[in-house]
């Protein structure tokens, strides 16, 4: 018989209690503990940021024009999932007791926890394990390059084995089901907390493999300094997934099976969090419609050009055999900036852009015509010997 249902089978004997049954909490809600409080609170945050981060996922596919693909019905299924989860956690805080030790509770109040604790972990490792596939294959659909889908499948694979392997250790276990939660039932049951400590390190590593694999992907792009802030920000935000992870895996480790109400707390705070973050991230990479508007970066650019009140003259001499159209850009910054050139000549261009208002010559002139940009350019074209 596991030590799960040892602890079970001392609730209805008083005599080796400290407190009589007769004191022990009666009412069918249980008094919240400060642990309780924090289970509720950190779920009812999560909760309101999970929604938030979801509702700015789909209006950004919704603004950009993007269909609808897996991985957003994915990220659709861990988000419900993971409610159910707050709902269960809020239900061993309420009815079970969760945050109190063994002694204060009756043996009716834990028989209830452990039924909820055996539906949870279910849907925690569901809801976690569908926003690990949902985030592997954005990365997928984002990333093109072969070596990296090589490495993104085999990713997947494990994330899947994960899955399976979590689920199936939590259904065998204990045999038949029913002693994870009754009281003197034959059977037999292995070593539950070594058993989930262990699928614990799989998944650290697991998160590990997804942390890393889209960071060469990374590291080649080309982007503006104001996105690559936010890049930073959305992989801290992976690595605070990771510390949870591990923080859970320390939790495991420290629960002490006969005073499971008290000792399981920090373990379900953590795990929490650790899911719940999960899904904020996962979405983080598919915003850039909303950073565009919160950081105003086209809004920034026009504002610029429109507001200074200067004269750039830029020159320069080119040959090309291009016959027509602009020349890309050197660099990001202003003072680069250069018009293509025209055939295959040698050109020497000068273009003077005023911006600001425009010099009028009769004092009648239409107002409409301030605040523009004029653009003059003087070009000397040349024929090259041999080139046309």
């Amino acid at each position: 018989m596991s030590i799960v249902h040892a602890r079970l089978s001392i609730i209805g004997s008083s005599d080796d209690l400290a407190i009589p049954v007769a004191d022990r909490i009666q009412t069918d809600i249980v008094p919240l503990t400060s642990e309780g409080s924090k289970i509720i609170a950190s779920g009812v945050i999560l909760f309101v940021l999970t929604a938030l981060w979801t509702a700015l996922r789909f209006w950004s596919l919704r603004r950009s024009g993007r269909a609808f693909m897996v991985d957003d019905g994915l990220n659709i299924g861990a988000v419900v999932l993971f409610y159910g989860l707050i709902a269960m956690e809020i239900s061993m805080v309420l009815a079970g007791g969760l945050g109190h030790h063994v002694e204060e509770l009756q043996d009716w109040h834990v028989v209830r926890l452990m039924k909820t604790i055996y539906a949870g972990q279910f849907l925690y490792v569901a809801s976690f394990g569908l926003i690990k596939i949902s985030a592997i294959l954005m990365l997928i659909r984002i990333f093109f390059d072969h070596r990296f889908k090589l490495a993104a499948i085999a990713t997947l694979v494990f994330t899947v084995i994960w899955m399976v392997a979590s689920m199936l250790i939590e259904f065998l276990i204990c045999q038949p089901i029913e002693m994870n939660w009754h009281v003197g039932m034959a059977g037999t049951c292995g070593d539950q907390k070594t058993a989930f400590a262990a699928m614990s390190v799989i998944d650290i590593v697991n998160q590990l493999m997804i942390l890393a694999l889209p960071l060469p992907m990374i590291l080649k792009l080309q982007m503006e300094w104001r996105y690559k802030i936010v890049t930073i920000c959305i992989f801290s935000i992976s690595i605070l997934t990771l510390i949870f992870g591990v923080i859970h895996l320390s939790a495991i480790t420290q629960i002490d099976f006969a005073d499971i109400p008290y000792t399981i707390a920090h373990t379900t705070l953590y795990g929490t969090c650790e899911a719940g973050i999960a899904i904020i991230v996962s979405s983080c990479p598919l915003l850039r419609p909303v950073f565009d508007g919160v950081l105003s970066i086209r809004s920034y650019r026009d504002k610029t050009w429109r507001d200074k009140g200067t004269i750039l003259t830029l020159s320069r001499t080119r040959k090309s055999t291009k016959s027509s159209g602009f020349t890309r850009m050197g660099t990001e910054s202003r003072e680069e900036l250069e018009l293509g050139n025209m055939g295959a000549h040698r050109a020497k261009r000068d273009t003077f852009i005023t911006v600001g208002k425009r010099p009028t010559f009769r004092e009648d002139d239409d107002n409409s015509s301030l605040r523009k940009i004029i653009v003059t350019n003087e070009t000397i074209i040349s024929r090259v010997k041999g080139e046309l």
